[in-house]
Order: structure tokens, then C-alpha cells, then sequence
């Protein structure tokens, strides 16, 4: 059996009054021990902020994980306890953890943002898109494979997709114009962050939650290697529907922000899940 909560002395920079906030990937035996879960950790005063049904891999080798979770705790005496409580399921069969500073952009921008939805949707109506241009395989690891995008496109569920993204920066990126010297992250997370966090809300959709994560994973039990080691930073985008995504490149700016994401992203992987 595994304890899910980590031990508290792997924790950096946490004074005992401020809440902690922890991202969880688990792999459950049977997918219906998630309510189980649920009312386990309310029982020990432990909130949960968002849980999400994992359905498949749109970026990364398997479709592993069964569901994903953010965990808050009031303050690190509410973790200690639940650590010392030993809280385990026989049925977390895989598990990852890791710990993130919340970096969620401001509400107040995200619905000013959303007044502009009606330019968004006149430009998915009438842009159109090459279906062969999304689904050829370029062998990227930064982009869904052939069998994922069709996958995607061919996607009949009518409930809102959260696509749950891991991110991490190059040290410096990789601009075919070599006159260009800028970190990985001001390429990634600022050059094309910024855009296609707007075309996400000009589509319909909306940001869930932002964070960078905080030292190394607290726990990896069992883990595939698509997410295993380091990682710098979460994303999780919510769509209208999950083949939505591939309706970015139809918005303003996006497809000319390309250019930084290729140039500064090392590695990702992208998890389509709904709640």
C-alpha cells in the first residue's frame, strides 16, 4: 500500500502558515475507488481544487495515468498529520507527485479577455484549416503523432476537455535565425504563452490553473517514463471540446507564435482529461 501524501521534511521553502498546493497524477486498479479517494481526504481536511478523469495522451508515448488531482492543504501542520495518519490505497497502483506555486493569471483579465470571444468564433467559422497540415507526423516530441491527432479530431465526447499540460523551457532557444538569443522561457512561456493563452479564451475556452512546480517530484512510484524526472511548470487549458485544440492555429496570432514554441520548449506532455 502507498501513502499519497508526502513527507513533509521533502518540502522546500514552506513556513508552517502557508497553504501548500500539490499536482497529482495517479494510476488507480479500478476507476471507480476516485469517490472513495475523494471522501478520504475531506475526512482529513484536506481540499481538493480540481479532479480529473484521465481519458488518453495527445503528446508522450502511453495512455498511462486514470486520473489527475491539485490538492491544497490550509498549512503544512494540516499535511503532517495527514502524512503521520498514513493514508494508502491498495488500489493507487501508480503515483506522482510534485509541488507548485500557483501562478493563475487575474480573473479580471481572463473575462475582459472574453468579451472578445465573439472576434474568436467569426475566425474559427470562416479560417479554415489544412486537416492534412494537422495530422502529418513529423516525429516532433513536442507535437501529438499522426495517430493522436486523428484520435483527437475523431473525438464524439460532448463534455468540456481539460488538457493537462507539463512543461519545460529550453536553457536558451533554438531560433533558426541564430541573431535571436533569448532564454527557452521568454521564447515558451511569454512570446507564445501569452497568445495562445489568448486564443484559448477567444475560442471558447478558458485557463484552469497555471503553477510552477517547485524542487523535484515529492513522489514517483511506478511512473512511466512520459512524465518521470523534473519538470518547470503546469498548464491546464480548458476547451469547449477536447478536438477544439486543434482549432488554435485558426485564432489571431497564433500560428505565427509557432515559431517560439518550437524555439523554446525542451519537452512536454499533454494529457486529455475531463472532470
Amino acid at each position: 500500500m502507498t501513502n499519497f501524501i508526502p513527507n513533509p521534511s521533502n518540502f522546500l521553502n514552506t513556513e508552517n502558515t502557508n497553504k501548500i498546493i500539490l499536482f497529482y497524477f495517479f494510476k488507480f486498479s479500478k476507476f471507480s475507488n476516485s469517490s472513495e479517494f475523494l471522501i478520504s481526504i475531506s475526512n482529513n481536511k484536506i481540499n481538493c481544487l480540481h479532479w480529473f478523469n484521465c481519458q488518453y495522451t495527445n503528446i508522450g508515448k502511453e495512455d498511462f495515468w486514470t486520473n489527475a488531482a491539485i490538492i491544497e492543504f490550509e498549512n503544512k501542520e494540516i499535511l503532517e498529520k495527514a502524512f503521520n495518519n498514513k493514508l494508502e490505497f491498495n488500489t493507487i497502483k501508480a503515483l506522482q507527485v510534485f509541488m507548485v506555486l500557483p501562478k493563475n493569471p487575474s480573473r479580471l483579465l481572463l473575462n475582459f479577455l472574453k468579451l472578445f470571444r465573439p472576434v474568436g468564433y467569426l475566425f474559427k467559422l470562416f479560417k479554415n484549416s489544412s486537416i492534412e497540415e494537422l495530422i502529418e507526423n513529423n516525429n516532433s516530441e513536442i507535437l501529438p503523432s499522426k495517430k493522436q491527432t486523428e484520435r483527437l479530431l475523431n473525438e464524439t465526447s460532448n463534455k468540456k476537455a481539460y488538457m493537462i499540460n507539463l512543461l519545460e523551457a529550453r536553457e536558451t532557444a533554438k531560433y533558426s535565425d541564430l541573431s535571436i538569443v533569448i532564454s527557452g522561457k521568454e521564447a515558451y512561456y511569454k512570446k507564445y504563452g501569452n497568445i495562445a493563452s489568448r486564443s484559448v479564451l477567444l475560442m471558447g475556452g478558458d485557463i484552469t490553473y497555471v503553477g510552477r512546480f517547485n524542487g523535484e517530484p515529492l513522489i514517483e512510484f511506478n511512473v512511466p517514463n512520459d512524465t518521470k524526472g523534473n519538470w518547470q511548470a503546469l498548464g491546464i487549458m480548458e476547451y469547449p471540446l477536447a478536438r477544439n485544440m486543434l482549432d488554435l492555429e485558426k485564432m489571431p496570432g497564433y500560428k505565427e507564435a509557432l515559431k517560439h514554441r518550437d524555439a523554446g520548449l525542451k519537452k512536454t506532455f499533454n494529457l486529455y482529461s475531463t472532470k
